[in-house]
C-alpha cells in the first residue's frame, strides 16, 4: 500500500488510525488541530479571566461573575492547534551492521508508523536523516495522511553509511528548527553514554518532548561471530583491529551492550524522556502497539 514497508498491513494501519501522539507539554502549532496550545483561543478548555475591554466579543462575558462582582470579565480558553512532530533517523554505518539484523529497515518502519499516526490525526511531520546515503527527505513539514506514501518513497532507497556523532549532528539540525514540538529519535545509540546523554539533552534544553527509540539487532546482542581470532571493523570509521575472543570476552561484550541500554533508559527516566528498546527478532506489530504508551502515543 502506497509503497509502505511490508509491516503496514491493512489491519496494522487500522490500528494506527486509533492512536494519537500525546505530549507532556503544550506547544504552539502552525494551524488548527486537536492539541491544546499555550496560545489563547476558542476551545472548550477554560484557562483564565481578564477584564472586559471595548470591542471584546460579548459572548465570552461571564455573566455569573458580573452578578457577583458588578464587573465585566471575559472568559479565556486554550487554542487547539496541530502538533509539530519531528522524526530523526540515525542512518550511520552501524545501523547496517550486522546486515542480517536489518536495523535500518526497522528504524524506517518505526519512523513511518509514527509519521502515519501524526498525519492521520491532522498533525504536521518533519523527517530528518542523520548520515546514510540516498533518500533524504526534505526539511519541510508534510501534512495529511496521503503524504505517507511520499515519505515512504523518499526513505525506500536510504542505505546506512558514514560516521555520525549524534550530539553535533542534532545540534546542527536544531539550528533550523523554529518551533518546539514532539521529537522521536530512532537510533541504535552505539556510542559512549556521555555522548548519548549530550544528544538527548539538546532536546530537553530546547523544551522538546522526546521519545528515544533504541534499535538493536538480535545477532548483534548475542555477539554472533565474535569468537576466536577475528578482525573487527568499525562500521562507521572503517578502522580495523585483530583480536582474540573467547567465551569470557563474548559475555563481557553482551553485558556491555545490555548495560548501555540500561544506562540510556535510566537517563531518560531521570530526564523525563520516553524510551523503548526494540530488538529486531521481536514482532514489529505487537511491539509497536504494546509500546504505544512508552512511545508517547495514546488510544
Amino acid at each position: 500500500m502506497l509503497g509502505l514497508p511490508e509491516q503496514f498491513t491493512p489491519d496494522f494501519i487500522a490500528r494506527l488510525e486509533q492512536l494519537r501522539i500525546k505530549t507532556r507539554r503544550e506547544y504552539a502549532g502552525l494551524g488548527k488541530g486537536s492539541h491544546l496550545s499555550p496560545r489563547r483561543g476558542s476551545s472548550l478548555e477554560f484557562t483564565d479571566f481578564r477584564p472586559y475591554a471595548l470591542g471584546d466579543d460579548f459572548r465570552y462575558i461571564d455573566w455569573g461573575l458580573y452578578g457577583r462582582t458588578d464587573k465585566l470579565y471575559i472568559k479565556l480558553f486554550k487554542e487547539e492547534e496541530d502538533l509539530l512532530t519531528y522524526i530523526f533517523i540515525d542512518a550511520s554505518g552501524s545501523m547496517g551492521f550486522p546486515a542480517i539484523d536489518s536495523k535500518l529497515e526497522a528504524a524506517r518502519a518505526f519512523a513511518l508508523a509514527v509519521a502515519y499516526v501524526a498525519l492521520a490525526a491532522g498533525d504536521r511531520v518533519m523527517v530528518r536523516v542523520l548520515g546514510g546515503k540516498n533518500g533524504m527527505p526534505g526539511s519541510a513539514f508534510v501534512y495529511g495522511r496521503h503524504r505517507i506514501g511520499e515519505l515512504a518513497h523518499q526513505l525506500s532507497s536510504l542505505t546506512p553509511s558514514g560516521e555520525v556523532d549524534l550530539a553535533p549532528a542534532l545540534a546542527r539540525e536544531l539550528v533550523s528548527i523554529r518551533r518546539a514540538g514532539k521529537v522521536f529519535l530512532i537510533s541504535d545509540f552505539l556510542a559512549m553514554i556521555s555522548s548519548v546523554e549530550r544528544a538527548l539533552g539538546l532536546f530537553t534544553a530546547a523544551n522538546m518532548d522526546v521519545s528515544a527509540v533504541q534499535i538493536l539487532g538480535a545477532t548483534e546482542l548475542e555477539g554472533h561471530g565474535l569468537q576466536g581470532d577475528v578482525e573487527v571493523v568499525d562500521s562507521e570509521s572503517g578502522e580495523r583491529l585483530r583480536v582474540v575472543l573467547g567465551p569470557r570476552e563474548r559475555e563481557r561484550y553482551r553485558q556491555t551492550l545490555s548495560r548501555l541500554s540500561d544506562e540510556i533508559r535510566n537517563f531518560c527516566l531521570r530526564a523525563g524522556l520516553r524510551y523503548v528498546l526494540y530488538k529486531t527478532n521481536q514482532d514489529f506489530h505487537a511491539f509497536f502497539l504494546n509500546a504505544a504508551t512508552e512511545l508517547g502515543l495514546v488510544h
